[in-house]
C-alpha cells in the first residue's frame, strides 16, 4: 500500500503561514477577483495622518513577503470611515494607499505591478454608526488580482489519498 500526499509542491506550511499572518495583523480573504490582504489602519497610521508608523514595519514586511510570491497585478486601496468631508476622505485614503504602495516597493515588490486607489468611505465593511465599526472601516486592502491563497500561503492542508 502507498500513501500519496497531494498539494505540498509549494513548500509553504499553511499552518505556519497563517500563524505569521495572525502575529503581524495581516488577514487574507479569497474572492472572485483574487486574494485580498487586509491591514488595520490603526496599526499603520496615526489618526488623520498618511505617514506610516515605524511600528508597522513588521506588518508591511509580512505583506511584502506574501506579495513577492506572486507575479499578478496588485491594487492597494485606502479606506476611511465616514467622519469628515468626502473630499477630505478621498485625499486621506489616496495618500494612505500611496504610502503603503511605496513601503511595499521599498521592500522589493515591483512598482510596475502596483496601482493605488483611495476609496474614502464608499466600501464600508462595518457600520459607521459605532466607534468599533468606524475603526474596522479604516483600513488598507491589497487585492492580488487573479491569485489564489494557495500561491501566497500554501494549501489549506495536505490531502491524503490511499492508493492500493
Amino acid at each position: 500500500m502507498s500513501v500519496f500526499v497531494a498539494g505540498c509542491s509549494s513548500g509553504l506550511d499553511r499552518w505556519r503561514e497563517d500563524a505569521l499572518n495572525a502575529r503581524y495583523g495581516v488577514v487574507l480573504h479569497s474572492g472572485k477577483d483574487g486574494v485580498e490582504i487586509r491591514m488595520s489602519d490603526a496599526t499603520l497610521f496615526d489618526t488623520d495622518d498618511a505617514t506610516i508608523r515605524l511600528t508597522s514595519a513588521p506588518m508591511l514586511d509580512r505583506a511584502a513577503a506574501l506579495l513577492k510570491r506572486s507575479s499578478r497585478p496588485i491594487l492597494v486601496e485606502g479606506h476611511t470611515d465616514n467622519e469628515g468631508t468626502r473630499a477630505y476622505n478621498d485625499s486621506l485614503s489616496a495618500a494612505r494607499a500611496e504610502a503603503v504602495a511605496d513601503a511595499l516597493v521599498a521592500r522589493g515588490v515591483p512598482a510596475a505591478r502596483i496601482r493605488t486607489k483611495g476609496m474614502a468611505y464608499l466600501q464600508p465593511i462595518a457600520s459607521n454608526d459605532t466607534p468599533e465599526g468606524r475603526a474596522l472601516n479604516r483600513r488598507v486592502d491589497i487585492l492580488v488580482k487573479a491569485e489564489t491563497t494557495e500561491t501566497l500561503v500554501g494549501p489549506r492542508k495536505p490531502t491524503l489519498s490511499w492508493l492500493p
